[in-house]
């Protein structure tokens, strides 16, 4: 199947994923997308990307393949053939001295001091998350980014702990089949999704 490809940034929705070239340990060059970062305390994880010109630094839809090691990688095509899944770049941030959680929607009965929510709904797609941090080695703060396949009409959710100095803790998302929807907690409420 052949995916429409987003990339999440905490609550702004872009079209397709930014792909960089990448020199692996060996001097191998290839293109990727990357989530997290190096550095102690973070963690760089990249998943290869193929079938893009040289020149082209974006991937709009994709099919999943798999490297000769068993790994994901993303093959560039040119159109979705499917609308019941999306791939998500989720570039995540944390609040200073913050983290963040990938969740699904709030439970029934939720109440704000136990904050239960449904487990997240997307089938990573790299070995581990990408992992971005403050301070030594993440000391002050540190947060998730995935990459993930996510269905559709399912409520998903990422949430920012630490500083936030106004911006909002959360934002919520939703696949319609034509639209990625997204809004904090008080726009869902009017929009009523």
């Amino acid at each position: 199947m052949i995916y429409k490809v987003f990339t999440i940034a905490s609550g702004t929705i872009l079209e397709g994923a930014k792909v960089s070239d990448v020199t692996l340990s060996g001097g191998v060059k290839i293109q990727a997308i990357i989530i997290g970062e190096e550095g102690r305390g973070s963690w760089r994880e990249i998943i290869p990307v193929q079938g893009l010109r040289e020149d082209e630094k974006d991937i709009f839809f994709a099919k999943i393949g798999e490297t000769q090691s068993g790994k994901k990688k993303l093959l560039a095509k040119s159109q979705a053939d499917t609308d019941e899944k999306i791939i998500c770049v989720f570039l995540t941030k944390i609040g200073f001295r913050g983290s963040n959680r990938h969740t699904g929607d709030r439970t029934p009965d939720w109440k704000e001091e136990s904050g239960d929510f449904y487990p997240f709904s997307g089938e990573q797609l790299t070995e581990k998350p990408g992992v971005i941090s403050q301070g030594a080695a993440g000391r002050m703060g540190s947060g998730q980014q995935l990459i993930a396949l996510m269905p559709k009409n399912v409520v998903f959710r990422t949430c920012y702990g630490g500083r936030l100095y106004g911006a909002p803790s959360a934002h919520y998302y939703k696949w319609t089949g034509s639209e990625l929807l997204h809004a904090t907690w008080d726009e869902r409420q009017i929009l009523e999704w």
